[in-house]
């Protein structure tokens, strides 16, 4: 990458993806909102440089995983229930799916927000999480199979290609 952004920049650019990814695979808004701000101390201190914007955005994406292992593996966290329902949504649609999508396991829940919300294909995300390709395929299928009975149809097969 040609310039260096400021810490300020890095936080604005990458503070949705950072914050839903910690918020996906956390069992609390708190934990979620430790993991962020763990993240950005990380990169502060670290201030590693990047080939590109993807690697970049690789990184954060990938200390965020590391750090929710880390935060999920805790005695004390393995005591906490899931979220609650007290996040807003603009429909009850979206919060259908978002307590359906919660219901998940940690590695199904992350690869359907990576792939869907973050836009990354299976390959991209195998690297991000360091597993076979076969392994996210898997996930995925079984992912997609959940929410579709949960959901009752609501993934159509616009949402099966890979």
């Amino acid at each position: 990458m040609q310039k260096k952004e400021k810490v300020e920049e890095i936080i604005e650019k990458y503070a949705d993806t950072v914050y839903r990814i910690a918020l996906t695979r956390c069992k609390t808004i708190e934990n979620a909102e430790d993991i962020f701000q763990d993240v950005f101390i990380k990169y502060s201190e670290k201030k590693p440089s990047f080939k590109s914007e993807e690697h970049q955005k690789a990184w954060f994406i990938r200390v965020t995983i590391n750090l929710t292992k880390n935060i999920n593996k805790s005695a004390w966290n393995q005591k906490i229930v899931s979220l609650d329902e007290n996040i807003s949504f603009e429909n009850t649609e979206e919060q259908e799916v978002f307590s359906i999508v919660n219901q998940l396991p940690q590695n199904y829940k992350t690869v359907i927000y990576l792939l869907y919300y973050e836009g990354y294909k299976v390959k991209e995300i195998a690297k991000l999480m360091k597993k076979k390709e076969g392994t996210i395929k898997t996930w995925l299928f079984r992912a997609r199979e959940m929410l579709k009975e949960k959901l009752e149809g609501g993934f159509e097969d616009e949402y099966r290609k890979i």
